[in-house]
């Protein structure tokens, strides 16, 4: 496994992760107050997840796995393999469900959902994700 490549991926996913969670630390009336908060969640959200799902690739293909249809499958198979819990699973497809939305604009995109996602359980899962990803990858 390519160690500088998941070192990278991780920081990333912090970085964006850290950045998310000071704007969900705000109540959701100053987050909506101000359009550069919504804009920056959106964004972190986005970001999160493809370096998310740019990890998972990547550990997907060192175990030999080569095609995937999309965000929620590269989480579904990590589940299968034992990389991450299917509880941790199921959040990061969670994510990039809202990913999806934000990306596609299905509909309308509703901000308060992804501020309540996000400080509900989203942030936490990528959290866990991380922990679960980096224990695999130690080999514990």
């Amino acid at each position: 496994m390519d160690r500088e490549l998941l070192k990278k991926l991780l920081r990333d996913i912090e970085y964006s992760l850290d950045i998310a969670g000071g704007i969900v630390e705000m109540d959701l009336n100053s987050f909506l107050s101000d359009i550069r908060n919504i804009y920056t969640l959106r964004l972190a959200i986005i970001e999160v997840v493809e370096a998310s799902t740019s990890l998972g690739l990547h550990i997907l293909r060192e175990l030999g796995e080569r095609h995937f249809d999309g965000y929620i499958e590269v989480f579904r198979r990590l589940v299968e393999k034992g990389v991450i819990s299917r509880e941790i699973g199921q959040n990061m497809m969670r994510l990039a469900r809202l990913r999806n939305l934000i990306i596609h604009r299905y509909w309308v995109v509703d901000d308060t959902r992804i501020y309540d996602e996000a400080r509900g359980n989203g942030l936490e899962a990528v959290k866990k994700f991380i922990e679960e990803v980096e224990r695999y990858a130690s080999g514990d």
